[in-house]
């Protein structure tokens, strides 16, 4: 969240962390930083969540916009709240590092685990808005037009999931995530996207 809005010119830093949104017991525990502007409206928020159950790992990072106007109004008058592609990656790439590295070191170390089951990463993609209206367009938040035409561009979610050990080095996980945005792209109607084009 603070990259995203230097970026933009803007210092708005993730520095507080509080307890939450989800349940913290003596196997689980979550936290959340919020950007939240003077009038109190939600601008960005991060979180991250672990639980541990029978030797099984779950890990949860999440970024979220939560208001792009309240955003706005925090950054310089010319500033697009948009993101465009290498952010997304940037953030994907953080949230994955969080889950699948920074947040299992804390109970386990990663190089004695025994997997129970083929260890699986969901990277998700998604605009969401009131329950009782129809969802935004994914296109509302990320400028996806360097995949190409889309067959469905008012489509408000793409997600993908990889099979594959969390743990590897950096330039691996970029290269990893290159290839599942790409391919996520293609299976949600843009078909024409390549990973030049990222």
């Amino acid at each position: 969240m603070t990259l995203l809005s230097r970026r933009r010119y803007a210092e708005l830093p993730a520095a507080r962390w509080d307890m939450g949104p989800w349940r913290t017991t003596p196997t689980a525990a979550s936290y959340t930083s919020t950007i939240t502007m003077p009038d109190r409206r939600r601008a960005l928020s991060a979180s991250a969540m672990i639980s541990v159950k029978d030797s099984v790992v779950v890990t949860c990072a999440v970024v979220l916009i939560e208001d792009p106007a309240a955003w706005a109004c925090a950054l310089p008058a010319d500033a697009n709240t948009q993101l465009d592609l290498d952010e997304v990656q940037a953030l994907l790439l953080a949230a994955w590092e969080t889950a699948a590295e920074t947040l299992p070191d804390t109970v386990t170390d990663p190089a004695r685990m025994r997997w129970a089951a083929p260890p699986t990463t969901e990277l998700r993609l998604s605009a969401e808005g009131p329950h009782d209206q129809p969802s935004p367009s994914l296109k509302t938040l990320i400028d996806l037009d360097a995949l190409g035409p889309g067959e469905n561009d008012g489509r408000p979610e793409m997600a993908i999931t990889i099979t594959r050990s969390p743990t590897m080095h950096r330039q691996e996980r970029q290269a990893v995530l290159r290839r599942a945005l790409v391919h996520m792209a293609q299976h949600f109607g843009y078909v024409w996207a390549e990973e030049d084009l990222l």
